[in-house]
């Protein structure tokens, strides 16, 4: 696809989802600038407020498998990666042989629920996924569908038994999405809705996403806002900065990452809206999903009951071009 096709391609795609999950467009937007940039994405939001059902109309219409896996305290690496397993030859002979039994890794979409429940050692086992798209086991590598994404739910309400993920591993989430509840007026549409309703069919194959990234990329951006974006991420960081509000609130800052994922999300965004170049308006308004879970708050944060959300918020308020 051309970019202007792309562009028409991802507007379809966001109506289409906007009609199965009411009075979240926000997030349906950001879902799929994630998708355009073929990354991960990690959305945070109360039980109910349709996250499953989000992504999992996502893969139907994208044409791409869909696996989901709950995550509790007792699930183990094995249990998305795979593993060796004794196989006995069919035809009734003692025969066995050690084969890889794949886990549900192996899929296009691999929605993590709650994946704040897991075990830090279960939640590691992502990290290869998640940056190289492949898995190694017993020496052998593999690799994963093309293409792969993780969506992980966690709640920000319920803390007991839960385990907040590592900053390495939070930093291989493109966006960190927050899912509010509807407005009022959405709430009664999705109160009047079915219990079960069909998922979107198909409107694309995994072939055509593959070139997504390129498309997205071919997006101009100028060099003032590039710099601009890396001021930004700068400001994040307690030693880089003058900011009062970074030097009290904040211990840790985005790292250089961030800066590459807040441009490419930034062009994915106009990409979406139909537009050839990067504004400051596609910066300001994606920046707060690239950047929150990549600051670390601080004991003042805590007391001042300030999320790293309204902190970002200020230090995007605060930069200019």
């Amino acid at each position: 696809m051309s970019r202007p096709e792309f562009a028409q391609f991802a507007k379809a795609l966001v109506a289409a989802l906007e009609s199965k999950v009411l009075g979240q467009e926000k997030v349906v937007e950001e879902v799929v600038v994630t998708v355009l940039c073929n990354g991960h994405a990690l959305l945070t939001g109360s039980p109910g407020v349709a996250k499953t059902t989000l992504v999992r109309n996502l893969a139907s219409a994208l044409g791409c498998g869909y696996k989901r896996v709950q995550f509790t305290p007792d699930l183990t690496p094995y249990d998305i990666l795979g593993g060796d397993m004794l196989k006995f030859d069919e035809s009734g002979s003692d025969a066995r042989r050690v084969v890889f039994q794949p886990g549900p890794i192996f899929s296009s979409f691999l929605l993590a629920d709650e994946i704040n429940r897991a075990s830090p050692r279960t939640q590691a086992a992502l990290l290869e996924a998640m940056q190289e798209r492949q898995v190694s086991h017993g020496g052998v590598t593999r690799p994963l569908p093309r293409p792969f994404y993780v969506f992980a739910t966690q709640n920000p309400i319920e803390n007991e038994g839960t385990f907040p993920l590592p900053e390495a591993q939070l930093d291989r989430f493109l966006l960190n999405i927050e899912v509010p509840y509807p407005a009022f007026e959405a709430e009664v549409k999705v109160a009047s809705l079915p219990a079960t309703m069909e998922d979107l069919p198909a409107m694309a194959t995994p072939e055509t996403l593959m070139t997504s990234r390129q498309a997205v990329e071919s997006v101009r951006m100028s060099q003032t806002l590039l710099e601009a974006i890396v001021r930004l991420v700068r400001e994040t960081r307690p030693e880089s900065t003058n900011l009062a509000i970074t030097k009290e609130f904040l211990d840790f800052g985005a790292s250089p990452r961030a800066s590459q994922a807040l441009a490419l999300a930034s062009k994915a965004l106009a990409l979406l809206r139909g537009e050839s170049e990067v504004t400051w308006e596609h910066i300001r308004t994606i920046a707060p999903s690239v950047l929150r879970h990549r600051v670390v708050t601080g004991f003042r944060a805590h007391t001042a009951r300030r999320g790293a959300t309204s902190i970002v918020e200020e230090i995007i308020a605060s930069t200019v071009l």
